[in-house]
């Protein structure tokens, strides 16, 4: 069980936080997921492969993400000068909430044999949490993009990054197993 683990935390973790989370084309800096602490059962070179595993996978999407948002846009060149450092704000900020689902995920992927009712209901709380806190980005940015490119451009833009999310949910739908 601990090999399926680390694959399905290896590669959807991977998957999730470097394409949400993207945008490093342009030299922008993330932040590392944060690795679960060490428990009894949980070996620490583990953990090291697993957040080296991570950051090499995620730092391959963000090149990838960045070079899509890129193609579909089609700015002009005043235009990309403003858009794409608030590109890489909003990308910043999108990766602090979606680290909090990297821990989520990581809980319950530990946990999945021993989940308890109690558990389950703090983990589906902590998600929706987390969805409002990806909506709440998203909300701030939208009036800000706004001042920079027209509206049908931001509208455009939130098209693709929610494109580009949709196939990460639909990669981590089939990866992550179901409650029981």
């Amino acid at each position: 069980m601990r090999s399926v683990i680390r694959l399905v935390i290896t590669i959807g973790v991977a998957l999730w936080v470097s394409t949400s989370g993207g945008g490093a084309a342009l030299a922008q800096t993330t932040t590392a997921p944060a690795a679960p602490a060490p428990g009894p059962e949980t070996k620490p070179d583990l953990l090291g492969d697993l957040t080296s595993d991570v950051e090499l996978t995620r730092a391959s999407i963000q090149v990838r993400r960045q070079a899509l948002v890129t193609a579909a846009m089609d700015l002009e060149p005043k235009q990309a000068d403003v858009f794409w450092p608030l590109y890489r704000e909003y990308r910043a900020e999108m990766a602090k909430v979606n680290d909090r689902f990297v821990r989520l995920l990581v809980g319950y992927l530990e946990n999945y044999d021993s989940l308890t009712d109690e558990a389950a209901r703090k983990m589906l709380d902590e998600y929706l949490s987390i969805d409002r806190a990806r909506n709440g980005v998203k909300s701030t940015f939208v009036p800000r993009f706004g001042k920079v490119i027209p509206a049908k451009q931001v509208a455009r833009f939130f098209q693709i990054d929610n494109k580009l999310d949709a196939v990460i949910n639909a990669e981590l739908a089939k990866l992550v197993p179901l409650a029981r």
